[in-house]
Parts: C-alpha cells; structure tokens; sequence
C-alpha cells in the first residue's frame, strides 16, 4: 500500500515502544512486517524507571505499562539508525525529556528532529504518552498548534518527511476535532490512533488498583481506538 508518498510491502507494523533503542529493527523486518516505528526517543538520554513497571491483565487480555521514555537519546539513535539498510519503512517517534517543562518543549523536540530526520522514512510527534508529566497537555489546541507549526517549518527546512501526530485514546470528541483541525492546518500527514490509556474502566482482573499508574494496552482498549479511528477520518 501507498500511503504519504511511503510504500509500504504490507499495513502491518511495530508500533514505538517496542524497540525502544533502535537495536532490532533489521530482525523485526526480517520478520515481514511493513513497517517499523522505532522509540520514543527524547534528546537527551532517559534512564528506566525503577521496578516494577509492567503488569500483564491476563484476564483482560491486557497490559499495564510505565516505561515513559527510556532510550539512549537522539545522538546514539541518529547514529544507529544511520548505520541500518532495512527492509521495510522505518519510522522515528520523537517525545520530550521528562525534566523539560512545556514551556521549553517546542526546543526540545526540534534538537531531537535535527538528528534523527536523516535517519526516518517518516516521523511522529508523540504528545501522549502518559507516563511522562503533564506530556498530554501538548494536545490542547494552542500548544499542539505553536508545536506542530515549529515542528513542520524545520521538517521543509531539512527537506521535508512525513510527519504525524500520535494522540491519546482519552481525549473528548471536542479534544479530538480540535486535534484534527490543526493536524490538517499544518499538513500533516497523518494522525496514529491511540496510545495508550489511563482509563480501568471495565477490567475483570484483580488489583488493578494496586498496580498504580501507566498506560493500558490490549483488547480494552480495542473499541475505544477504533471510534478515535472513525472520528478522526470523519472529521
């Protein structure tokens, strides 16, 4: 399939989180997937978070996650990457370090694109996360806009990649339209849906309150990315 002027061998993907260092992308490419999107990469290098940090919901066929936004920064990526001859589409997903206010954001992920752009057949710009403070607040129209238009001014400057933007599964219709509307006023050129979600709603596992915060994965959260899905195409 053709999509943003990418061609990809086939739709399915590793989404960001997985690779979270760039290390297996060849491997995962050996294995027939389309395409693989690497990290969340920050400019600076990110440490993990003490354990525990993962609890799987079997009941739930489910899973709970607080990794954030561990990897080795933009510099040891950029160089990796540089390094690989992939077979299939890679994609760079690109956050903010966790001690940088969102104030000082737009800078933050401008360094990371500098070094990575080379490297990416096509980049997103990960705003929602949440398990990096107050990362989602980026969503709100006025800071998604002031972002996305720094962010795709640099991207022609370097010469221009496919951009797109990865938004949470627990914004209201109205968070999501407006998502959407400045998506389309900057062009760009496409939108992932979802990340993960803060909601426990519905879970049949036990202790779920135990295990604390983190983003949930899994088939709970099957149906609520798909009506994110067809709200963004119809608007």
């Amino acid at each position: 399939i053709e999509r943003f002027g990418l061609k990809f061998k086939n739709p399915i993907g590793i989404a960001a989180g997985f690779d979270k260092n760039a290390r297996v992308v060849n491997q995962l490419a050996s294995l027939g997937f389309g395409f693989v999107e690497v990290v969340t990469v920050t400019f600076r290098p990110q440490k993990k978070k003490k354990k525990p940090r993962m609890f799987r919901l079997p009941a739930d066929s489910a899973l709970i996650n607080r990794l954030g936004f561990n990897n080795d920064g933009a510099e040891a990526i950029a160089e990796r990457l540089s390094k690989l001859k992939p077979d299939c589409i890679v994609g760079v997903n690109i956050g903010k370090n966790k001690d940088v206010p969102n104030e000082e954001a737009v800078e933050n992920y401008l360094a990371t694109l500098d070094l990575i752009h080379p490297f990416a057949d096509y980049i997103t710009v990960n705003i929602s996360s949440p398990n990096t403070p107050n990362l989602r607040e980026l969503q709100r129209a006025e800071s998604l806009d002031e972002l996305l238009s720094s962010l795709q001014k640099r991207n022609h400057e370097l010469g221009p990649k496919p951009l797109l933007v990865k938004i949470a599964p627990d914004l209201d219709d109205a968070g999501i339209e407006s998502a959407v509307d400045i998506c389309l006023q900057h062009r760009a050129a496409g939108m992932i849906a979802t990340n993960t979600t803060i909601s426990r709603a519905g879970l049949r596992s036990p202790n779920v309150d135990k295990m604390g915060p983190g983003g949930l994965s899994g088939r709970p959260l099957m149906e609520r990315s798909s009506e994110v899905v067809a709200k963004i195409y119809r608007y």
